[in-house]
């Protein structure tokens, strides 16, 4: 029985690193990388001219750097989802990026251990960031309770454990196991949160946990 690949582009321009990526991922049978570049310009020429299901994108390239070549990609492919590699744990870069509408936040020192849960988890359309970065922008955040309050006060006691799931960085997987639920009622709650706070855009409740909930 054939196995469908999930088709991914990886761009780095590290030679051994993109070496060392490609291996991790080709080493997982249901997982192909299509196509690869080390710098921004041919990472938006490859990702436009393939099939792609996944590209995972350094931020830091030539040419164009992977914020800059990730909106390029959505832009024409708003199926693809982005998972961003990054060297920095840096709050204005990472907002950006949920801003943008990547799926996936991985940081390069964890890149082996953390990029095969990162593809599993935007392959079922959830979104995932690496735990040590979740931990550092849970350790870096500034209180904004006052107007956060204002705006929480319409939300059911149900909704208000899912946004504070939410604001602790976890998926709706996670939340759903948490709370003994299934995964369609945590969507579903979601989508009532995001229309009772007037949220839209992807990652928009997730982005108001951060600037709202997170101490």
């Amino acid at each position: 029985m054939n196995i469908e690949k999930v088709k991914i582009l990886i761009a780095d321009d590290h030679p051994i690193f993109l070496k060392g990526l490609h291996e991790v991922i080709d080493d997982v049978e249901n997982l192909q990388v299509v196509c690869k570049a080390d710098n921004g310009i041919d990472a938006i020429a490859a990702a436009l001219a393939n099939e792609l299901d996944i590209a995972i994108l350094d931020i830091d390239m030539p040419g164009a750097n992977g914020l800059q070549v990730a909106e390029q990609i959505l832009a024409k492919k708003p199926g693809v989802a982005i998972i961003l590699l990054t060297m920095h744990k840096a709050k204005d870069t990472f907002l950006k990026a949920l801003e943008i509408g990547i799926s996936g936040y991985v940081l390069k020192e964890n890149a082996v251990m953390d990029i095969i849960n990162a593809i599993a988890a935007v392959n079922k359309f959830q979104s995932y960031i690496s735990p040590e970065m979740s931990s550092f922008l849970l350790k870096n955040q500034n209180r904004n309770r006052n107007t956060a309050a204002s705006q929480l006060e319409s939300l059911t006691p149900s909704e208000r454990k899912i946004m504070e799931k939410i604001a602790q960085y976890k998926s709706t997987k996670e939340i759903a196991e948490d709370l003994f639920v299934s995964e369609k009622t945590v969507s579903n709650h979601r989508m009532n949160i995001a229309k009772k706070l007037e949220l839209s855009g992807k990652n928009s409740l997730l982005r108001f946990a951060i600037e709202h909930l997170n101490a």
